[in-house]
């Protein structure tokens, strides 16, 4: 497939994608209304702390999802399809192993656990019990389904992703309308239903691969060496995660020490902000990370050079135009939003979105990396670079300085992750152009992002009218999107955007 009609199909799978992700917020949006007025707080409550337990394992879903994609896509680009029957089996075996092993301790210290530690009034203890065998089953399904929902975004059908993600969504909302008609316990009933939905989609995403993806025809196949290839990539990719949640959670802890509760509340309020924005963006990462990954194993290092260039570009811009408006307001977005607004929380959703802009930038760096399969060296670099921002924070916090200068050093510190990921990425791709990159993506996106931002902040700080901030909103926006598009676009990148919108 030549590079114009791979540009196609990640434009139309961003598309989908995008579509996918607007009609499941507004839906979850609804059904969660309509969930918490019928449980009730109380019972609320008691299923977000049981299931939130089980859903601790959610890092290692996605970390499972990455490495599996990344050996699946690889072998597609290499077009070996025995080697790719291969890897799809062991790849299951290995998430039936692993579900077993999370079964077993779920049932042993997980029962115990939610059995004599959680605070649970003595009437619910039942019903707590039942949500806890109904999150645990729905959670083993989930990761036995993973390499066939790996498979289908490794092939890029995103089409149907993008359908399987509306019809859970959809799913939710029937249950929400039953448990208002349900004559039984609606607690336990609600997870009854909530259990069914993930057998119904690994259901579905079966026969899908098995009619669409010959090698998802399952057989056992064992092989040591890849066994502990797959195994080795998929723990590193872990301990990458575990470093970024330790890094996020010992911030918070250092906040709670050094200052207060609300500052932590305040801290919840930017996260919230910034994973509702950052969500824009892994729609499009989800759409070109196979493409990446195909690249790199086709040895096709100039249309790999291209894609790490234009991703970077329109990851970047995605956020960032979708992000200036609120941070332009937002101290009349979190008014409108919340009844009740934290102290510090406009500032805070401000620096996390500019650490995320800074993280969006280099995202393409990362799977390059993660596509030759070589990571242990990029992910104890990455560990250490966190625990020294961690350390940094600690000694800010410790000689007095602001909450401000604390967290925002963080976003500042991004910086020397784009230049881990940019010489990680050199040294597994030795045709990498780190001066091209640097000149066409990093450098020009950035300093127009600053300009922008710097010359659009007093400009809207000097009126007290909302309706006249909102309408000087809208011109920087647009003036933002003509720059962009503009300036930040090559050439053949315009043209190439103006054929899929005439199309």
């Amino acid at each position: 497939m030549d590079s114009a009609n791979k540009t196609k199909r990640i434009a139309k799978n961003t598309v989908l994608l995008y579509l996918r992700m607007v009609i499941v917020m507004f839906i979850t949006l609804f059904t969660s209304r309509i969930v918490l007025r019928e449980l009730g707080i109380g019972d609320y409550g008691i299923y977000n702390v049981v299931g939130g337990i089980v859903s601790m394992f959610a890092f290692l879903k996605s970390s499972m999802s990455s490495s599996t994609q990344r050996f699946l896509s690889y072998e597609l680009g290499k077009k070996s399809g025995s080697d790719l029957k291969n890897i799809f089996s062991i790849c299951l075996t290995s998430h039936i192993l692993i579900a077993f092993v999370l079964l077993v301790l779920s049932e042993t210290l997980g029962l115990w656990f939610v059995n004599s530690q959680i605070n649970i009034p003595e009437s619910r203890m039942v019903s707590m019990n039942w949500i806890f065998q109904f999150s645990i089953f729905a959670l083993c399904i989930d990761i036995i389904s993973i390499p066939f929902n790996a498979d289908i975004i490794s092939n890029e059908k995103m089409g149907i992703f993008a359908l399987l993600g509306v019809l859970e969504a959809v799913l939710k909302l029937v249950i929400a309308y039953l448990i208002t008609i349900s004559p039984l316990d609606k607690l336990v009933f609600y997870g009854l239903l909530m259990m069914c939905i993930p057998i119904i989609i690994c259901i579905i995403n079966i026969v899908y691969c098995r009619i669409h993806f010959p090698e998802s025809h399952y057989r056992f196949f064992w092989d040591r060496n890849l066994f502990k290839r797959v195994f080795s990539f998929s723990g590193w990719t872990i301990w990458g995660q575990l470093a970024i949640v330790g890094s996020n959670q010992g911030t918070n802890v250092l906040v709670n020490i050094f200052h207060s509760v609300a500052a932590n509340a305040a801290m919840g309020v930017g996260h919230q902000v910034n994973s509702a924005l950052t969500g824009l963006v892994s729609n499009f990462q989800t759409a070109f990370k196979p493409q990446i990954t195909k690249s790199y194993a086709e040895q096709d290092y100039e249309y790999l050079n291209k894609l790490s260039v234009y991703s970077s570009k329109i990851s970047f811009s995605l956020l960032f135009l979708a992000s200036l408006p609120i941070v332009l307001n937002i101290d009349f977005v979190l008014d409108v939003w919340l009844d009740t607004v934290p102290k510090y929380a406009g500032e805070l959703c401000i620096i996390f979105i500019w650490a995320s802009l800074f993280n969006a930038i280099s995202a393409p760096l990362w799977m390059t990396i993660f596509a030759s399969g070589r990571i242990k060296h990029y992910q104890i670099c990455m560990s250490v670079a966190y625990l020294i921002e961690l350390f940094i924070v600690y000694i800010l916090f410790k000689i007095g300085c602001s909450l401000y200068v604390g967290v925002g050093m963080k976003a500042i510190l991004n910086v020397l992750v784009i230049l881990i990921r940019v010489y990680y990425t050199k040294r597994e791709v030795n045709q990498f152009d780190i001066v091209g990159y640097l000149k066409k993506a990093i450098l020009p996106l950035l300093v127009m992002a600053i300009l922008i931002y710097v010359a659009a902040v007093p400009l809207i700080n000097s009126f007290q009218s909302i309706g006249i901030k909102l309408g000087v909103t809208v011109v920087v926006e647009l003036l933002a999107v003509v720059s962009f598009f503009f300036l930040g676009l090559s050439p053949a990148e315009k043209q190439s955007i103006f054929k899929i919108i005439k199309k």
